[in-house]
């Protein structure tokens, strides 16, 4: 009966991740993802930015996304998903 499940994720950095289409992935729920030390590539379905350390990105993960590190180092970074039919639930 979890609401949130955290994650710490680091995300490889591959050579050209900065020009290469990111692989998108969706998943039910919402996500908060905080950068702890590097650059992140982020892309929402057409949309993209980039997330250096200390930014933070919340958004509905069951619209299509995925990330890749950026700058010629590995991203950490601190995933939170909160699981569909969490929100509002009397405990």
């Amino acid at each position: 009966d979890r609401l949130a499940e955290p994650f710490m994720v680091t995300a490889p950095y591959e050579e050209n991740a900065e020009s290469r289409p990111i692989v998108l992935s969706s998943h039910s729920g919402q996500e908060m993802d905080y950068i702890v030390s590097g650059t992140l590539r982020v892309r929402i379905d057409q949309y993209e930015e980039i997330l250096h350390e200390g930014d933070t990105l919340y958004y509905d993960s069951g619209r299509p996304h995925g990330m890749v590190a950026v700058d010629g180092k590995p991203c950490r970074f601190l995933a939170i998903v909160l699981n569909a039919g969490s929100v509002g639930r009397e405990g």
